[in-house]
């Protein structure tokens, strides 16, 4: 009973003889997990997945102007911004209506489910290189082409919005500051003269 395990080299050609005797079985086993796999295939619903990937350019309209005045702040966590800006309610409300729900007029209680669900299948990263990809998982093929596009284009809108309310707010920031000095050059100039 002192035998030894059998190496490698010694045990290839013994299966190769055995998978020649029974090459009906093995055939058979083969076939068998074949079609099993076919009809598991046939029968697990289809998924879908569309994604696109946006370029996202960093630029502070305020920090050329006030380079040396002010310190800029830190770095935010961009990807949480983005996903805040793609699942908000506004944007889910159009993904609701670009997707069909809404021709069933689903309570809100109903609508509110329905978002759930599209959140949990949209999917918001930044990967290095400032590019933001939003993906989206559907059964339906169309429906999850369009709100991927629909999401994409409601983040840019969204985010020249937010770049358009920035400029406006450094303008006013800038115009109100011209203006203070502006008044207390104008009261020096005064209490000069008198």
């Amino acid at each position: 009973m002192n035998e030894k395990p059998l190496s490698l080299q010694a045990l290839v050609p013994v299966l190769l003889e055995e998978a020649r005797r029974r090459r009906v079985v093995l055939g058979l086993v083969f076939a068998g997990i074949a079609l099993a796999a076919l009809v598991a295939g046939l029968l697990l619903p289809k998924k879908y997945q569309a994604s696109t990937t946006i370029l996202v350019q960093e630029s502070n309209i305020i920090a050329p102007l006030m380079e040396g005045a002010a310190t800029p702040t830190g770095t935010a966590n961009r990807a949480g911004i983005a996903r805040a800006v793609i699942l908000s309610r506004k944007v889910m409300d159009e993904a609701l209506a670009a997707g069909g729900w809404l021709a069933t007029k689903p309570s809100p209680v109903e609508a509110d489910r329905i978002i759930e669900g599209i959140k949990s299948r949209t999917r918001v990263q930044f990967s290095r290189d400032n590019l933001l990809t939003i993906s989206y998982s559907d059964s339906d093929p169309v429906r999850t082409y369009k709100l991927t596009q629909l999401f994409g284009q409601l983040f840019i809108s969204e985010s020249l919005a937010s770049k358009q309310r920035e400029s406006r707010e450094a303008f006013e920031f800038i115009d109100n500051q011209v203006k203070a000095y502006k008044d207390k050059l104008t009261s020096a100039e005064d209490k000069l003269k008198d």
